[in-house]
Parts: C-alpha cells; sequence; structure tokens
C-alpha cells in the first residue's frame, strides 16, 4: 500500500511540474511576440514619422528630424459660402407740380397773419402713407418773406409750404425747375438752410447751395443724387430740370445727356441696385409729348434707369413702357400735371405715379406694377381749397367756377381719351401694360437743354391779351383752351 501511494503521489508532482513548465514556456512566448510586435511598430513608426509628425508636436526630440529643415504646410482650400441674396420689395409714390399761386397761396393765411397750408393735401394723406418712397416736386421756391412771395416771378411762397409737404407724408422733395432760380442763389441757400434748420433728414434734390464750403451742413445732405434704402435694396432718385444755363449749373441740376450719364453712375457707385428719374421738361399746357421728351426719355432708358416720372407740362401725359435693344425696360410717366394750383381746366388735374419694385433672389431687379392715379384740385374756399385723389371726387362737392364746367363723366372722358385703353372709368386710374412696349428711337437733333418750340396757341394768346391790356399779375384767368385744356406762361 506503501509503494501505491508513493506512485501515486509521483506521477501527481510530476504533472503538477510539466504543467508548470508549460505555462512558462507559453510566458515566454508570449513576451517574445510582444517584443518581436514592438520593434515591428517602433520601425514602422520611425519610417513614416519624418513624413507624419511634426516634430513641434511632440516633446522631446525625434531621432532622424532635423530641426532646421522646413515642414511643409498642406494648404487647406477655403470653402466659398453661396452668396444669399435677400428677396427685396419697395413701393413708391410721385406726385405732380405744387403751385402756390393765387387762391391756393391765400387759402392758407391764417386770422393771425400767418400762413399754414395742411389742408391742402390733407384729402391725400391716407393714399401716401403706405409708400416707401413718397416724392412732391415743389416748383415753388420757399425762400422766404424777404424775397416775397407771389406768382409769375418770383414764384415763390411762404416756407410753411415745406412744412405742409413733410406733415403731408412727403419724405423727397424735387427742386430742380424753370422757376428754381426765381429768388436767385440766394433764395435757394435760404431755402435750404431753412431745410436744415427744420427738416434736416429731409432729402432736397436738384438744388445745392452757392458756396458749399462755407455751408458744410447745407451740402451734407443735398444732393442730385439720394439713395434710399430698405433693408438692403438700395433705389436712387435723381432730379435734372430744363431751361438752366450754363452758369447755373452749379446750383441747379441740369438736364444734359452728360449730366444723366453722370448722375447715373454716382448712383451706381452708391449701391444702387434701380434707378428713378424725375425730369423736369416738355412744353407748358401741351399734354402730348414733345420730341425733345422722348429723346431724353431714352438716354435716361439706355443708362439704365428703370422709372422715369415727368412734370412741368402743367397737365397730364401719356405713360410708355421703352424697351432698349439690350432688353431692359423703362417706365416712362411723361408728365403727372399738377398736384396743387389755382390754374383752370385741365390744369386742375393731375396724377400720382405709383410704382412697385422688386428684387428676386437671384438680384434681378425689376418694376413688377405701375399705375397712374388722377387727382383732382378742389377750388374750394379757404380751407376748403385741397386736391383729391378723383376716385373720391363726387359731382354733389364738385367745384362749378363757370357754366359747363366739366362733371365727372367729362373727366372720365378726357382721361380715356388721354390716356387709353388701360384707363379704367370706373376705379378712376390707369394701369400700366409692362407687357407693351415702344422699341424706336425718334429721330430728333441731338442737342443740348429743352425743346424751345413755342406753342403756338400760347403765342396767340399772349397776343390777344397784349391788345387788351391784359395784366400779367392777375393769372387767375390767364388761360387759353386747346385740345386739352389751358396754357400757362410765368
Amino acid at each position: 500500500m506503501g509503494n501505491a501511494q508513493s506512485g501515486d503521489s509521483y506521477s501527481r508532482e510530476q504533472g503538477i511540474s510539466a504543467y508548470r513548465k508549460r505555462r512558462r514556456k507559453g510566458r515566454v512566448a508570449r513576451i517574445i511576440v510582444g517584443i518581436i510586435l514592438v520593434a515591428i511598430i517602433g520601425g514602422a513608426s520611425y519610417v513614416f514619422g519624418k513624413q507624419f509628425i511634426d516634430p513641434e508636436s511632440v516633446p522631446f526630440d525625434l531621432p532622424g528630424v532635423d530641426e532646421a529643415a522646413p515642414v511643409e504646410e498642406v494648404e487647406q482650400a477655403e470653402v466659398q459660402e453661396p452668396t444669399t441674396i435677400q428677396p427685396a420689395t419697395l413701393s413708391l409714390v410721385s406726385a405732380g407740380d405744387v403751385i402756390l399761386d393765387g387762391e391756393a397761396a391765400e387759402s392758407g393765411r391764417t386770422e393771425s397773419g400767418a400762413y399754414d397750408f395742411g389742408h391742402l393735401f390733407e384729402k391725400l394723406k391716407s393714399e401716401l402713407a403706405p409708400f416707401d418712397l413718397r416724392i412732391v416736386n415743389q416748383e415753388t421756391a420757399i425762400a422766404g418773406q424777404k424775397f416775397g412771395f407771389g406768382a409769375p416771378v418770383p414764384l415763390n411762397a411762404p416756407q410753411d409750404l415745406g412744412r405742409a409737404e413733410k406733415e403731408a407724408g412727403f419724405n423727397v422733395v424735387l427742386r430742380a425747375t424753370d422757376h428754381t432760380l426765381d429768388t436767385g442763389a440766394e433764395g435757394i441757400h435760404s431755402e435750404l438752410q431753412w431745410w436744415h434748420e427744420n427738416f434736416a433728414q429731409m432729402p432736397v434734390l436738384g438744388i445745392a447751395d452757392e458756396e458749399p464750403e462755407n455751408n458744410p451742413a447745407l451740402s451734407d445732405y443735398v444732393s442730385d443724387v439720394y439713395v434710399f434704402n430698405k433693408d438692403g435694396f438700395k433705389v436712387a432718385v435723381l432730379n435734372h430740370s430744363v431751361e438752366i444755363s450754363e452758369s447755373d449749373e452749379d446750383v441747379v441740376s441740369h438736364l444734359t445727356q452728360d449730366k444723366i450719364a453722370k448722375d447715373v453712375a454716382k448712383a451706381r457707385e452708391k449701391g444702387a441696385e434701380m434707378i428713378v428719374a424725375c425730369p423736369h421738361w416738355g412744353e407748358e399746357g401741351n399734354s402730348n409729348v414733345t420730341d425733345e421728351q422722348r429723346r431724353f426719355a431714352w438716354i435716361y432708358a439706355n443708362e439704365g434707369v428703370d422709372v422715369i416720372i415727368g412734370t412741368h407740362p402743367r397737365v397730364l401725359q401719356p405713360v410708355e413702357v421703352l424697351q432698349c435693344e439690350n432688353g431692359h425696360k423703362a417706365v416712362c410717366f411723361y408728365s403727372l400735371g399738377n398736384l396743387i394750383s389755382s390754374l383752370t381746366d385741365n390744369g386742375l388735374m393731375g396724377g400720382l405715379a405709383e410704382v412697385q419694385l422688386s428684387r428676386n433672389d437671384q438680384g434681378v431687379c425689376e418694376v413688377t406694377s405701375a399705375t397712374l392715379k388722377p387727382v383732382i384740385t378742389h377750388r374750394g374756399n379757404g380751407t376748403d381749397y385741397c386736391t383729391y385723389l378723383f376716385s373720391n371726387y363726387q359731382n354733389d362737392i364738385l367745384w362749378t367756377g363757370w357754366d359747363g364746367w366739366p362733371d365727372v363723366d367729362e373727366w372720365n372722358r378726357r382721361l380715356q381719351e388721354l390716356l387709353g385703353n388701360g384707363y379704367d372709368p370706373n376705379a378712376r386710374e390707369y394701369r400700366v401694360d409692362l407687357g407693351t412696349t415702344t422699341s424706336s428711337v425718334p429721330e430728333v437733333p441731338k442737342q443740348e437743354g429743352a425743346d424751345t418750340k413755342a406753342n403756338p396757341n400760347q403765342q396767340q394768346q399772349k397776343d390777344d391779351q397784349a391788345e387788351e391790356g391784359v395784366d400779367d399779375e392777375y393769372y387767375g384767368d390767364d388761360y387759353y383752351f386747346g385740345d386739352y385744356g389751358y396754357g400757362w406762361d410765368y
């Protein structure tokens, strides 16, 4: 039994010893494999480290790396973010001539002897209010009392007129007209000084101070080019006038081809994406567009102007869409007639040009709609003297200064004849068909300045007055009736 136990014990010890030997051999083998792997990895790191390891990024020296050698940098290509253009819209309304003379001027005199002209525009406030740009052509100077009030010359009114224009809602005043210099350069300075002291932010276009270096405050906000910015959508307004001599071009913006080109370029430099030009042109009392007006309209259009809004003829004229050879279109309101006046017949009918402009997400800008809404001056007594939107004017309030004075139906007939089928007598407005265009440029002499051809009817009127001894100062009845109304000679 003892031998058997001894044998069993021996065999057990041998098995344990053999097991331990196998474990030691396995451990040694794993160590050897680990050493080999470390060697392989280390060698690879050494080989590739020269190309991919930045010596500056490790806290110790790498063998085989020359610190003096330049390290090539791999430039990352900049990813250009696409430019995002925000679509935008801008609305504008523009009114015709404000001629403050005769009964219109007297209607603003208060019992104290001061003046208040707010009633003249009261009926139009709600129509003007929704628009971004609200432009008025102030034909009458507001140089101050020392220059005398009256008409025909100087055509100068109390400065309270400017306050009434501002309170009516207008935010751009046009002043380049044939009457701008009635009070001389000194009168221009006086008017600009008044605007600066009372409404310094009001853009007054078309005139400038004679000595801007002596009046930097005036030259800061007065310009021939004004750029209106609505949420990054920039629209420029230009103002030019006929009948300005070269010696006066420093103080009044003259209508010439060269001046148009310079002002359009200036507008583009200021970032304008669309341009509205407001020329004072044409022939007084003539509802027909002159060759000279058409020539300048095409000059504007070919320079890239988008909307042309004319004044000066004292009566309404037609509207056209001009299309240039490059495809550019310009909507042209040749004349808006009068907004405020003491004239007669068609001289009392004017219009508001209402235009919608837009820019899409590709940066393409265009006129999306254009409408002419007639207005009529009501020659009432005192503060009843005002201008109505024609659509709000009814026969029961119609002024009947003379027998046979036109009623609403007659006014509608005249507007239909003048403006064509686009005029809606029910809505009493003319909607411009932007798809119907004119593409021919009239062949007229390319002379600078205005068409100086005299109106034969007007000349006959003057001859008749001279024979009858009519007082030129009595301008209330100084008219003639032609195809579309009166003639007027200041």
